[in-house]
């Protein structure tokens, strides 16, 4: 770990160097749910300090490279893309495109027209959906319908995942949090609750339901995670934003096993 840090500080220090000063650099914007999304956009319980989030770090390392000024706030999700659709706040992390996300978001490789599709190379992340269920659940998926509903499932009000599940006709009515909610499957008052696998596993651990949740194996959405900025934002510093862009994909490439090494233990 020693060695990985140290090859990285002269690579800072030179960056640094070369762009000037970075307090005359644009001020990029950013919201991030107020969600615990450990891993991901926070450290996991008892870790170092400096240890921010894999995707937050991915995102500070790619705003040095392409010289903006960054400033992180959360707000609850849907909060956040209404920031970004008036155009208070510069982007929002982390989202998975979907057609309708292009009226509030402009995302890598996407133009206004829609003529062309959003690039996964420069995207933050992959992710896998999954279902948490009890051991003993009748619920079935077999990566195009499910079988055994009783109660409907849930998902995170807002997400992508939460509008693919009532497309289906199976999405809970009820907008809960993740951790009511697997308190709700484990009593047998919800079929299940789709989150992303490392965050289930991670809320499945901090809420001490070992045991009692398993994941389905076949995920319900296989997609990548975006950053998508405000398209004021875009208007005003294009070649800002593409070169941010580009900087999250080579970021996410190169550090890749690194990061799912310091993160993601399972």
């Amino acid at each position: 770990m020693l060695s990985r840090r140290l090859w990285v500080l002269p690579l800072l220090s030179s960056l640094f160097v070369s762009t000037g000063h970075a307090e005359d650099w644009p001020q990029l914007r950013l919201c991030y749910e107020n969600q615990d999304l450990s891993p991901y956009t926070s450290a996991p319980v008892g870790t170092a300090a400096g240890h921010p989030g894999l995707v937050v770090e991915l995102i500070e390392q790619a705003a040095r490279s392409a010289q903006l000024r960054l400033v992180l706030h959360r707000q609850p999700w849907k909060r956040c893309v209404h920031e970004v659709r008036q155009g208070a706040s510069d982007g929002v992390f982390v989202a998975i495109w979907w057609a309708d996300r292009d009226a509030w978001g402009r995302f890598p490789g996407r133009t206004p027209d829609g003529q062309t599709p959003v690039d996964p190379s420069r995207s933050l992340w992959p992710a896998e959906y999954r279902v948490i269920v009890r051991p003993d659940s009748s619920l079935q998926w077999d990566g195009r319908s499910f079988q055994g509903i009783n109660h409907g499932i849930g998902a995170p009000l807002g997400y992508a995942v939460s509008q693919y599940l009532k497309s289906m006709g199976v999405l809970a009515n009820e907008s809960l949090a993740p951790a009511t909610a697997l308190k709700l499957v484990v009593a047998g008052r919800l079929d299940g609750y789709v989150l992303e696998s490392e965050l289930g596993l991670a809320l499945i651990k901090r809420e001490g339901l070992q045991g009692q949740l398993v994941l389905l194996p076949t995920p319900v959405v296989r997609a990548d995670w975006y950053l998508p900025l405000s398209h004021q934002f875009y208007a005003a510093h294009p070649e800002r934003a593409e070169r941010l862009w580009q900087a999250i994909g080579e970021q996410r490439q190169q550090r890749a096993e690194e990061l799912r090494k310091r993160y993601l233990s399972h």
